[in-house]
């Protein structure tokens, strides 16, 4: 149950995403060096990555959830549950990978959406590896935005891979992107959308459809961001209203709460991480230039402890007249 969305500012756009999850979760954020070897595909190839790689992990293991490359290229992962999404088999003519590693594998290679999708024909996803043994393959889809602004979802659907143009800058959860478009335009004149009557008619549900039109009607009216800072500065404005607190959801296939684990955000200037977790509301930024060692894998852990910031009285703030 994840909402990811586009703000975009004068030279880039900011792609985020909350987090939410059925049960107990570690993640951590973790970089990415070039000639890693992040994977093996489903022949058993080992995969090295072309591009140094930013992102949110689980457990401190290598398949990103979410994240940015060097030449600011970003994405996220979501949930997209369906049944028999990817084809059994792998195809010999093509690159056959997991649905867990195609993510890093388009930061690891890929330095625009253009190229992304240009090479999407080439790209296979498969539950059984080369040898007919089945693979851990999550119902996953995908949405990339770079530094041109352009946006696209990726979803499985009939055995391959199809790419949509995403000017609705959202992505949730199952249906598909296409149904989510159709509801969208169900609720509201997406043309006209001033005339929309958001306090008594905006859905108030937390499930996939009713996250997709809130997402898009706080994006689309959400004032103008005219550098990156305005732009994360609006991004988890709107994400506030998205999150989901902890014991909100009762999840009775896992005797777990549903709830938001943690927010991020990448923008495509800075190539720049942003992220706060559940428990702390401190906002922490990583970017690609603050690597030092650039050669090695490297996670870093975020401080989940509830945390503030000591307010400090000014010299300006003693010497501010009092107004009558």
């Amino acid at each position: 149950m994840c909402t990811g969305i586009k703000i975009d500012f004068n030279d880039g756009c900011v792609i985020g995403r909350t987090m939410d999850y059925e049960t107990p979760l570690n993640y951590n954020v973790l970089f990415l060096p070039r000639e890693y070897n992040y994977c093996k595909d489903l022949t058993g190839r080992k995969l090295y990555s072309k591009y140094k790689m930013l992102g949110v992990c689980f457990y401190d293991r290598d398949p990103l959830k979410d994240g940015v490359n060097e030449h600011g290229l970003i994405g996220i992962t979501n949930d997209f549950a369906g049944f028999n999404l990817y084809p059994k088999n792998t195809n010999p003519d093509k690159i056959n990978i997991s649905s867990r590693d195609y993510f890093t594998y388009a930061l690891a290679n890929y330095r625009s959406v253009k190229e992304l999708v240009s090479d999407l024909p080439n790209i296979r996803m498969a539950t059984n590896n080369s040898m007919g043994e089945k693979v851990l393959s999550p119902d996953f889809h995908f949405m990339f935005a770079d530094s041109t602004k352009r946006c696209i979802v990726i979803e499985p659907k009939g055995g391959e891979l199809i790419c949509y143009e995403n000017p609705y800058d959202v992505m949730t959860n199952s249906p598909g992107f296409k149904s989510h478009v159709r509801r969208l335009n169900q609720h509201m004149d997406t043309e006209k959308i001033e005339d929309f009557n958001s306090s008594k008619e905006l859905p108030g549900g937390y499930d996939p459809v009713s996250r997709f039109v809130k997402a898009f009607y706080m994006t689309r009216m959400c004032i103008k961001s005219y550098d990156y800072k305005e732009a994360l500065s609006n991004f988890y404005s709107i994400m506030s209203a998205m999150t989901l607190p902890n014991g909100f959801i009762k999840n009775k296939k896992y005797n777990h709460t549903t709830y938001t684990r943690y927010i991020c955000s990448y923008d495509t200037k800075h190539m720049q991480l942003t992220i706060k977790s559940d428990t702390n509301p401190m906002v922490y930024s990583l970017s690609l230039e603050d690597i030092v060692d650039e050669n090695n894998r490297q996670a870093i852990f975020l401080d989940f402890d509830f945390m503030t910031q000591e307010l400090r009285e000014s010299k300006r703030s003693k010497q501010s007249p009092i107004p009558d």
